[in-house]
């Protein structure tokens, strides 16, 4: 039992960590919520069904980004957290909780703005495809960042998933194979 109690507490840690890592980046964090908020407002005024799709996908852009810089910028750090005695699993897991529960706040938000705006068909739909959004983007995020090495390239890959689903209507074949798929047809049931 100890063994397992070491390890929340090593999780904890990491998570604590990475969230005050991210919390010096206040300005990208910023970025990171305006830039969906922006996405939907600029569509609210053509279409209230497509501002709820394209909310949903600039938060999806929004918190990917978020985990794949999270990544990177722990990268200097991990080594030296594991030559004291973290163990890679507890400082993912840390990561990923820490992402998770920022993301599905932030979601939450957005679900509720969307909800006060756009009044979609189903409140329910809108919120659990928003809720959906946080455990696919974050991993996501985590995928690109595990196989790219850099931010730049990483963010070009996530913008141009988003992009491309962006551009796409929504009967697409392409869309199936997307990852944002699900939460988006969620959203309009």
């Amino acid at each position: 039992m100890t063994g397992v109690k070491a390890f929340l507490q090593r999780t904890v840690i990491a998570a604590e960590m990475q969230g005050r890592q991210l919390l010096r980046r206040r300005l990208a964090l910023a970025i990171l919520v305006a830039l969906p908020v922006a996405l939907y407002l600029a569509m609210l005024s053509q279409s209230k069904e497509n501002a709820i799709e394209f909310g949903a996908l600039g938060m999806s852009w929004s918190v990917a980004c978020a985990a794949l810089f999270a990544v990177l910028a722990a990268r200097e750090a991990e080594p030296r957290l594991v030559l004291i005695g973290f163990r890679p699993a507890e400082l993912m897991l840390g990561r990923f909780l820490l992402l998770l529960g920022g993301g599905t706040a932030f979601a939450a938000l957005v679900g509720v703005a969307m909800t006060l705006v756009s009044s979609p068909v189903s409140v329910a739909a809108l919120f659990g495809s928003c809720l959906l959004v946080p455990p696919i983007a974050v991993s996501l995020g985590l995928a690109v960042a595990a196989i790219l090495p850099h931010d730049l390239e990483g963010t070009l890959v996530i913008i141009g998933l988003v992009g491309i689903q962006l551009a796409l209507s929504g009967g697409a074949w392409v869309n199936g194979i997307l990852p944002m798929n699900g939460p988006i047809q969620l959203a309009y049931l």
